[in-house]
Formats: C-alpha cells, structure tokens, sequence
C-alpha cells in the first residue's frame, strides 16, 4: 500500500473526482479542494507530499497558490505538479517560475500522469532521506552541529525582525572520557545514546535537541523564556541523573541564553550559553573538593 498523500486542488469537480479515484485506486492517499483559498488553509495544518495543482481557478489561480505554497515549503520538499489543459509556452514558463516541479496536460493518458506523479514522489523521499542523513548525528540519531547552525541562524533572524523569543540550554556531559577511559568507548556510546533518549522524551515537540560534538548538546526552546529554559535543564538533569554506565551515574553542567538580550549576533548568542555553561562546570568541580 502506498502511504504517500496527495493533494488535488481544481475548481472542475467533475475532473477532480475522476483525477481523485485514479490516484486512489493505486493505492495514494488522497484530499481535494475546489480553490486555492482551501489548500492553503489545508497546507498549514496538514502534511502531504504531492500537490497537483489546477491553473484557470476563481480569486486565486494556480500561479498565485503556487507561489503561496512555495513560501510555506521549499521545492525539494514538497513537489508541485500543475495538472491543467493550459501548455502554452508562456503558461509553462510562468508555473516554473512559480516554483513548480512539472506540467502535466489534463487530456494525458492516466498512465503518463500515474508514471509522473511516482517519479517525483520517489525524488522528493530521496531528497528527504539525503537531507536528513546531512543533518543527523550518526550515533545518536539527533540533529548535528551543521543543522544548529543553520537553526539558529534562523531563529536569530526571525527574533530580531518580528520579535519572536527562544531560548538556549547548552549542556555538557561530565564522565564521559572516564567511561570511554575504563570501559571502552561502546560504553561511552551507550552514554550519549541514552542521554538522547531521555531526554528527548522529556522535551515538546516544539523543541529541538543538537549534538554539538563530543558530549556536548544543545537545545533550542521556541517561546521560551529564561526561567522556562531553567525549568527545562533542571528537568533534564533529573532525568539523566537516573542512568548508570556499569558503576558511573551520569550529570552535566549546562548554560542559557535567551533571545531578549542584546546579543550582537547568534555566534554571540551561542558564546554566552557555551560561557554559562563553563562557568557551570567549574562550580560543579569545585563543589566536589
């Protein structure tokens, strides 16, 4: 069974139901709608990962909710195929300027659109699938350094231009050479994966958790403020506090930044959680002597 869901959006309803029970019969998931007004307000509160999309639509023609989608979802993400009876070769040039993936003519043959739609389906898992490969921590299967950057970057720029607030926890595991120095370092990779474990349930789904490098991590909290972001930490604190590598319980000493102080840029931002966190450390080590 295909598990993949289509999106049809055309005004004909007559073509949509017909285009719907192809699609359908080969085993797609598929949702309608009879104007662009509909599939944008669908697009923001559901997933698909194809959009067959009609030109010749009243208020918003295709053009136009293609252009909307493409500032919701990148190309390589989600694939937009224009299923129109318009193959002008002003029309085409138009629609991939508009940020579509293909044309496809309505007076196709069903096995020309069925043998299209597959093919960018089948692209779109594969780009996904390099993606994330690019951005996940082989070990841990959390998100890698370079994904933070570009994360962070983002988040930075959407704070100081609309306002938006987020904090930083930067956290870093003590122990961890110990256990990779007596145990041998699967030892020690059974320490990060199960810190990644624990963690990870304990925070929303709105928030994203970074392996920096090493037994250094980092999460992102979005509309969090600098207790919020306290709150979190002590949390995960708590939590790893209960894993135990053979005879070595596991603690880390963590930072916060939060985004309504005046950091001149993210790398600044990012350098007062790391400070804060170091700091942090160095009270933990002289507690113990």
């Amino acid at each position: 069974m295909v598990e993949e869901r289509i999106l049809i959006v055309d005004d004909n309803v007559e073509m949509l139901d017909k285009t719907s029970e192809l699609l359908s019969h080969v085993g797609y998931s598929v949702v309608t709608c009879t104007s662009g007004e509909e599939a944008l307000e669908r697009l923001e509160h559901e997933r698909v990962d194809l959009v067959l999309l009609d030109i010749n639509m009243p208020s918003l023609n295709g053009f136009e909710v293609c252009l909307r989608i493409r500032q919701m979802y990148a190309l390589d993400d989600l694939p937009i195929i224009f299923l129109t009876s318009r193959e002008d070769s002003d029309s085409v040039t138009k629609g991939f300027h508009s940020g579509a993936s293909d044309f496809i003519s309505k007076s196709a043959i069903a096995d020309i659109l069925l043998a299209r739609v597959n093919v960018h389906i089948r692209l779109s898992r594969t780009l996904r699938f390099l993606r994330d490969i690019s951005l996940t921590d082989d070990l841990t299967k959390c998100y890698n350094r370079r994904h933070a950057m570009y994360t962070l970057r983002e988040w930075f720029s959407r704070s100081k231009r609309y306002g938006t607030t987020f904090s930083l926890v930067y956290f870093d595991l003590n122990g961890l050479k110990l256990v990779n120095d007596k145990y041998g370092h699967q030892a020690g990779d059974l320490l990060l994966r199960s810190v990644v474990g624990v963690v990870k349930k304990l925070l929303r789904d709105s928030d994203v958790l970074f392996r920096m490098g090493g037994d250094e991590f980092m999460v992102l909290c979005p509309d969090t403020d600098r207790q919020g972001a306290l709150t979190c930490a002590e949390r995960m604190q708590k939590a790893v506090a209960g894993i135990t590598i053979v005879d070595q319980s596991v603690t880390f000493a963590y930072g916060i930044a939060h985004s309504s102080d005046d950091y001149k840029d993210m790398d600044d931002m990012l350098h007062s959680a790391d400070a804060s966190m170091y700091e942090c450390k160095k009270q933990m080590h002289a507690g113990r002597k």
